[in-house]
């Protein structure tokens, strides 16, 4: 994987801690599937941490195998909630057993080390490949920078979208009490409209997968509005995708599970520590990483004219995809 790193404005990488600043990371050698390479070209830059650079080619070559399942989304479109989801459908709604350890031993996220100050504490690659399977693996990278073999094996991989005003929001309040973001909520929102936020382009990383759906059938797509107003018919879904079948009984257990007070009081998904964490940089925030759990969040969090500009980002980039316009 040849690539170069190219440095980019120093608002976006407006941070209090020097491990988030951000760099553009430009693939020179584009790979010519799962897309055309003169498709692909369009995608091939992501935004990430410094950090990231010794990470890229660990998570280029991972071993992918058919019966690994995978969640990919752009980040804070509902990745725990689907994460949750599909881990307990596949395991028979198991959620006082292995269920109930964390989701993040459970379902790790491949690129946990680039993102979060956390390399002397998380291994991913050597955890992932000693996990026992099946395996379920999360990402929000985009196709670029996933596992090469991720498009000719073809795993099992649902995809989340979500409203970009919401997700918007919500990365803002990620960046603002997480990563220790110093700018405005104004400024935050220039950087997404800009792609110039961590995994870089919203609309991007939308647009890349859904040009995947005439391809690879073992791809579903998932939007969080659905999951939550449509969980029943979601998780139905989910389960014809997924190959399994869940009594009456283990549906309405499931459904109970997921919803949002009880996803939000459970520490295997809810860290408490991240709370705690985040006090001590922002006193008296009530930041916790499962924060809302609604849509249309935007609609008392967003000024104005940003909402317009968002409409119209997304009415000129998903016209033809049929999404959120």
């Amino acid at each position: 994987m040849a690539y170069v790193v190219r440095p980019i404005p120093s608002e976006a990488s407006n941070f209090e801690v020097d491990f988030h600043k951000q760099f553009k990371y430009i693939l020179s050698n584009i790979p010519s599937h799962p897309l055309p390479s003169n498709v692909l070209s369009k995608f091939n830059n992501i935004i990430m941490p410094r950090a990231y650079e010794q990470f890229i080619e660990s998570i280029w070559n991972i071993n992918v195998y058919e019966d690994d399942t995978w969640v990919i989304t752009y980040p804070k479109c509902g990745t725990t909630w689907t994460q949750e989801a599909v881990w307990q459908i596949c395991n028979d709604v198991d959620i006082e057993g292995i269920g109930s350890t964390p989701l993040r031993q459970r379902f790790p996220f491949v690129e946990i080390q680039a993102v979060g100050a956390v390399a002397h504490k998380e291994n991913p690659f050597e955890f992932i490949s000693e996990m026992k399977r099946p395996r379920f693996i999360k990402s929000h990278l985009p196709i670029c920078f996933l596992p090469k073999q991720l498009w000719t094996v073809q795993p099992k991989i649902v995809y989340v979208a979500r409203e970009p005003k919401d997700a918007a929001i919500s990365f803002y309040h990620h960046y603002y009490n997480l990563y220790r973001y110093r700018g405005s909520k104004e400024n935050f929102l220039d950087l997404f409209l800009s792609g110039l936020v961590e995994h870089g382009s919203y609309w991007d990383h939308i647009e890349q997968f859904h040009l995947l759906k005439p391809h690879y059938p073992n791809i579903m797509f998932v939007t969080y509005e659905n999951m939550k107003h449509h969980m029943p018919r979601t998780l139905n879904e989910l389960c014809v995708f997924l190959n399994k079948t869940l009594s009456g009984k283990q549906m309405e257990k499931l459904v109970s599970h997921l919803q949002f007070e009880n996803m939000k009081e459970n520490p295997g998904i809810n860290p408490s520590h991240l709370k705690e964490t985040v006090q001590r940089h922002r006193p008296g925030s009530e930041y916790t990483f499962i924060r809302r759990g609604i849509t249309d969040s935007h609609k008392d969090e967003m000024p104005k004219e940003y909402i317009e500009k968002f409409n119209e980002m997304t009415k000129g980039r998903f016209h033809e995809l049929g999404l959120y316009h």
